[in-house]
């Protein structure tokens, strides 16, 4: 009934304001890192709506239009009638934006038709697609049915074309306009930090670490040609943004170590990218933190397996959580790591403590893993060169903190 009207809601609230543009980011990987980078990008010219959170449920989303939150009880009634009166009074006063950029999160097969139900996206743009959720998908030839039905159900579409799974499902556009981006797009990287829209080439100054994380730039660098924007205000964009917490934020460590960041969720595709930059950007020793990769359904051995197998080029590894343990690090074993340099951990407490004791200057430090059960965030607390940037990390919030602690025993600080 909730979702009901919250969706009666949006429509409502997209007729009363027709000069709305709707930006939907969709995909397996990067949806958070590319709704920013698109959402940084535009406002330099527009009045952008945008959550850095993931608002990107059936009741998250709805909500997230109209500037407002899910309740802390979401079985609260009296807190969702609240909410809907809140809805009511923002539809009547005049809407104080230009764009909305969204990020539509799915799980199972249908989820993506409940969005579209109601959404009509001006550019719909899906990241990529990789093994998500696949406790409730067959094959990743579903994945990419079901994320596909935003770039079919939007106005005009940006179009990755470094995924293969998306790219042959381009004829199902039909005469959809699409933008492409990535290596051999309409938009690309000419050289080291120089895009190129067609034949203009545009030098800007990226923050961002790994070619994976430059691909969100190049995504808000094609909505951007598609909203109008010019080549001075894309530039003023990009210049300006930085990593989102917990996707490859570089952090300062102690003794000179860097920290790479990446702990908010993880995948295989995002693992395999994250070692690839950990690899080609280090100096001094490679290490990484690999936490178990969740609701991977049968798939789960070999996905580890496959990311054990690509990190037995560290030069130390700490793996994390139970799938992690039984299958990366054997398999980073089996791939020629040696044995005394895998560290096999159940706690990100216990696996922090355990680093802070062995890293050295200038090493580099890769931290990554799933966060429900996981939450691998909290192993970098005790390596930080200022202990104050934990307030940089994800899931810092009271609440977060006390289910963290509760789970893993851990006594909080006063």
């Amino acid at each position: 009934m909730i979702t009901g009207h919250l969706e009666r809601a949006v429509v409502e609230l997209i007729k009363r304001n027709p000069q709305l543009k709707i930006v939907a980011v969709g995909g397996s990987v990067g949806k958070t890192s590319t709704k920013m980078a698109i959402a940084t990008v535009l406002t330099q010219k527009y009045r952008v709506l945008v959550h850095e959170g993931n608002y990107n449920s059936e009741l998250g989303l709805p909500l997230s239009l109209f500037n407002l939150e899910t309740p802390d009880n979401i079985t609260d009634i009296g807190a969702w009638l609240h909410r809907l009166k809140e809805v009511k009074a923002a539809l009547r006063e005049p809407y104080p934006y230009d764009v909305a950029v969204l990020e539509l999160g799915i799980d199972h097969v249908g989820d993506m038709d409940k969005f579209m139900a109601y959404l009509k996206p001006d550019i719909g743009i899906v990241t990529a697609i990789a093994p998500e959720h696949m406790e409730y998908f067959a094959d990743l030839s579903l994945v990419a049915d079901e994320e596909f039905k935003l770039d079919q159900g939007s106005a005009s579409v940006v179009l990755n074309l470094g995924d293969e799974r998306l790219v042959e499902r381009r004829d199902k556009l039909g005469t959809t306009p699409v933008t492409t981006y990535g290596k051999g797009g309409e938009i690309d990287w000419s050289g080291r930090d120089v895009i190129a829209i067609g034949k203009e080439k545009i030098k800007v100054t990226s923050h961002v670490l790994g070619d994976h994380s430059r691909l969100a730039l190049l995504a808000a660098a094609a909505v951007a040609t598609r909203l109008g924007l010019s080549s001075e205000e894309i530039k003023g964009g990009i210049d300006q943004f930085v990593p989102v917490s917990g996707r490859m934020q570089t952090l300062k460590g102690r003794d000179g170590v860097v920290i790479i960041d990446d702990s908010y969720n993880s995948s295989p595709e995002a693992a395999l990218a994250a070692l690839k930059t950990l690899d080609t950007t280090a100096k001094g020793r490679r290490i990484a933190l690999l936490g178990q990769m969740n609701e991977l359904g049968s798939y789960s051995q070999e996905a580890h397996e496959e990311v054990g197998k690509a990190a037995a080029k560290l030069d130390l590894l700490l793996t994390l959580g139970n799938n992690a343990n039984a299958y990366l690090g054997p398999a980073a074993i089996k791939a020629g790591l040696d044995k005394a340099k895998v560290h096999p951990f159940t706690s990100p407490y216990d696996a922090g403590e355990w680093l802070s004791k062995a890293i050295k200057k200038g090493d580099t430090v890769l931290v990554k893993g799933s966060q429900n059960g996981v939450f691998a965030e909290e192993a970098i607390k005790p390596l930080l060169a200022d202990p104050t940037d934990s307030r940089k990390l994800v899931r810092q919030s009271p609440e977060w903190l006390a289910r963290k602690a509760k789970q893993f025993g851990v006594r909080l600080e006063a």
